[in-house]
């Protein structure tokens, strides 16, 4: 162990040294070449022979190799020299910067490392009954702040010792041609080794593992060398009855640490399979995975293999973790589909097949609120992982198919894409088929959970943003990423959209509306140009989705009736519209009739918010469903949702008339005012006509707050308080107009008569 005295102390100067040394050695190397150019090659094309050339070439042959195995012992030598100094100077500042932390809140941190806090001396603090106790918290964070950086000190210098040693290797009279190499070679040794103790490993060295693979996730020559060592098959073996310990064991600790590990495990796996980085796994190591994935994995030995759970089942988990190349992940998400449709039950718990007791595979389903298990249909968990892999999932889903044997092989390529059909297919063979435990009626249809998987699916498909990114800036629409949008609504606001969505005991889909709303939000641009009048023309991000007018109709009326939908919908709406705003009154010279281009901008999103208030207070009012704080409650907190719409779509003008830094941010709070004025649902009123003063208060909201964006454009844009003035009543009319229209629409067109 690293103590505080020597990581303070320590002089690292020697150890850079020893580093650039033998790094210099290294790149001057020329002692391969010169053996071979000098001496091997012209004693070849000498024509010497005879028993004393044989023994010569030999001797010179095994000269050579031992030169090569001294490069590749120097090159080890130096990353493994290099890796610790880095290491161990990370870990000095990170202590430095703990113990400064500690000096500023006044904390004493003593020659061992302890960290003290003073007596109270001024009279308030005398009397303060919690100064001790407040004070005893920040010396217990300052002190595991230290503990950390000891901590880091202590595993860098267990690793180099460890990569040290075995670049040297034990042989005294030969150099080792095959050295382990770094330090993040040494560790990922380190990590595999106790992985593979599967459920022997003791809770101290589940501890070690999830450390070591929080650390270095993110590292390639880590994540290559940790999986790179084990056959899929093998790791998945090892996982198993590692993470059902933790299941069966009676130890919150150990629970815990195997869900760190899951989530490092996953993360380092992303790593490791990633194209774009250098080392990374070969192709061939996800073919064997697909292999392993195909097949039960017995956990133990003596396990009896058709009771076992199936390799998908135990890497489902782990693929929930990290952003994946789609070159690993699609054939993985496709050879999934693929098994699921050929056998939809394949999947079901051991338990449902007679095996061993489900509790012993717990590990491969996800607990819901109540503490019931789902998900051991792996296609949730993979619809998941595109979730958190955009290109993988827009691939996935636009791509022609390659079509697989059982055992992961590939069996030919080509073909028309039918995924999205075969996964919204609502028929008995779902491929979202799921069981629950303990058993509800639902078992064997369409789980919610993998509903809502497919819906994290298509929302990073077609946003081109994993579906839990509250930050990340929304790409520009590819082509692709289009067709999933065009292909969804086409479904989800087609002539059974209620019926898909909403309808309490019918709806399949239902889970998707949180997806949906994020995912008309992202695309409010194409939203708003199917609302408006053929000739108009708003920014769109990217390419064009060529969305159908009575398909977004439907949709929106739909989604109204959903919180969460609800709100990503109207702060999206709020932010386009101010900004398309924005956008006609600060290029006047683009427009031949400025009132004319004002109106054009601002009349779909007046209809957008009739649309989504037609399903709100159908929800709210005329079907009795209290729901008021639910939808102002989602509404609340879609800020950060908002500012990413209002980026995307300033970004179209950010050429011309940047909108950054404070102004920005003073927007997307007028744009929030806006929302809670547009769209906050106030608790109902009791009177004859519930709905009709719900609707005129979300209508009065609507005007004012695209007055708010006229006025707030014009002032930026310098245009006459007169011309404003007459601006202003003609656009609320337009709202009005939008409004009602979208209102208006007949209830048979947005919801088609349910069957008795």
């Amino acid at each position: 162990m690293v103590t505080y005295t020597q990581l303070q102390k320590v002089d690292l100067t020697g150890l850079n040294a020893a580093a650039g040394d033998f790094e210099k050695m290294v790149r001057g190397w020329d002692l391969s070449t010169r053996i071979q150019n000098e001496v091997i090659g012209p004693v070849q094309q000498s024509g010497w022979t005879g028993p004393s050339s044989e023994s010569a070439a030999g001797a010179l042959t095994r000269a050579r190799d031992q030169i090569r195995a001294a490069f590749e012992e120097a090159s080890a030598i130096a990353r493994t020299l290099r890796d610790a100094h880095d290491e161990f100077t990370a870990a000095k500042k990170d202590l430095q910067v703990a113990v400064q932390h500690a000096t500023e809140q006044g904390l004493t941190v003593t020659d061992d490392g302890s960290v003290h806090w003073p007596p109270a001396t001024d009279p308030a603090d005398k009397h303060d009954l919690d100064y001790a106790e407040t004070r005893r918290a920040s010396a217990q964070a300052a002190a595991q702040e230290i503990g950390k950086a000891l901590d880091r000190a202590t595993e860098a210098d267990s690793a180099a010792a460890l990569a040290l040693a075995m670049d040297t290797g034990n042989d005294t009279k030969s150099f080792n041609s095959n050295p382990l190499g770094s330090v993040a070679d040494a560790e990922a040794k380190q990590a595999a080794q106790i992985l593979s103790l599967g459920s022997a490993a003791t809770d101290a060295q589940l501890a070690q593992l999830q450390a070591l693979l929080q650390h270095h996730s993110g590292d390639p020559r880590f994540a290559t060398a940790f999986y790179g060592g084990q056959d899929p098959g093998t790791f998945l073996a090892s996982y198993g009855a590692l993470a059902q310990s933790g299941d069966l064991a009676d130890s919150p600790a150990r629970k815990a640490a195997v869900k760190g590990i899951q989530e490092g495990l996953g993360l380092t796996l992303a790593t490791a399979t990633s194209t774009g980085q250098q080392p990374h796994l070969p192709p061939d190591w996800g073919d064997r995975l697909r292999r392993a994935g195909s097949r039960h994995i017995q956990l133990g030995p003596g396990a009896d293999y058709d009771s076992s759970p199936y390799g998908y089942q135990i890497l489902g988990n782990i693929l929930k973790h990290g952003n994946y190349d789609a070159a690993f992940l699609k054939p993985i998400a496709e050879h999934v589909t693929q098994l699921t449709q050929e056998n939809p039950a394949r999947w079901d718990a051991v338990a449902m097949k007679g095996g061993a007791p489900f509790q012993e595979f717990w590990f491969t389903g996800t607990p819901d609120e109540k503490g019931n298990y789902h998900g051991f249909n792996p296609m949730g968990s993979v619809l998941n992982a595109l979730g958190h892999s955009p290109d993988a999932a827009t691939r996935f889903f636009t791509d022609p198919p390659t079509t697989y044997w059982p055992d992961g092989s590939v069996k030919s390529t080509g073909g028309t894409n039918l995924y999205f059909k075969l996964l919204t297919d609502t028929g008995d063979r779902s491929p979202l088929r799921d069981v629950s435990y303990p058993l509800g009626p639902n078992n064997g249809k369409a789980g919610p959970m993998q509903v809502e998987a497919l819906g994290h699916a298509l929302e990073a498909a077609a946003t081109g943003r994993a579906y839990d990114d509250e930050t990340g800036p929304l790409p520009p629409h590819s082509k692709e990423m289009a067709q999933v949008m065009r292909t969804t609504v086409g479904l989800f606001g087609g002539e059974n959209a209620s019926a898909l969505l909403y309808d309490k005991d019918k709806a399949l889909f239902g889970e998707l509306q949180e997806s949906l709303g994020k995912m008309a939000g992202a695309y409010m641009g194409d939203v708003q140009t199917a609302l408006a009048p053929p000739s108009t023309v708003l920014p769109i991000n990217g390419k064009i989705a060529e969305l159908t007018e009575i398909e977004v109709q439907r949709l929106l009326v739909t989604l109204g009736h959903n919180p969460e939908a609800y709100a990503a919908v109207a702060a999206a709406q709020q932010a386009y519209t101010t900004a398309a705003i924005n956008d006609v009154l600060l290029h006047p010279a683009d427009h031949g009739d400025l009132t004319a281009a004002a109106l054009a901008s601002a009349q779909p999103g007046g209809t957008v918010a009739g649309l989504l208030s037609k399903g709100m207070v159908d929800e709210v009012i005329t079907a009795g469903n209290d729901r008021d704080e639910d939808f102002n409650s989602a509404v609340k907190t879609t800020r950060e949702w908002a500012g990413t719409i209002w980026g995307a779509t300033a970004g179209q003008i950010v050429d011309r008339a940047p909108v950054i830094g404070p102004v920005a941010n003073e927007m997307v709070d007028k744009i929030m005012d806006g929302v809670a004025e547009s769209y906050e649902v106030n608790t109902r009123p009791k009177t004859a006509n519930d709905a009709q003063v719900a609707y005129n208060a979300a209508l009065e909201g609507a005007q004012g707050s695209v007055q708010d964006a006229i006025r707030d454009a014009a002032g930026r844009a310098g245009l006459e308080r007169k011309y404003l003035n007459d601006l202003a009543p003609v656009v609320e009319g337009q709202i009005k107009g939008a409004f009602t229209n979208g209102t208006g629409i007949p209830w048979q067109v947005t919801h088609p008569k349910k069957e008795d």
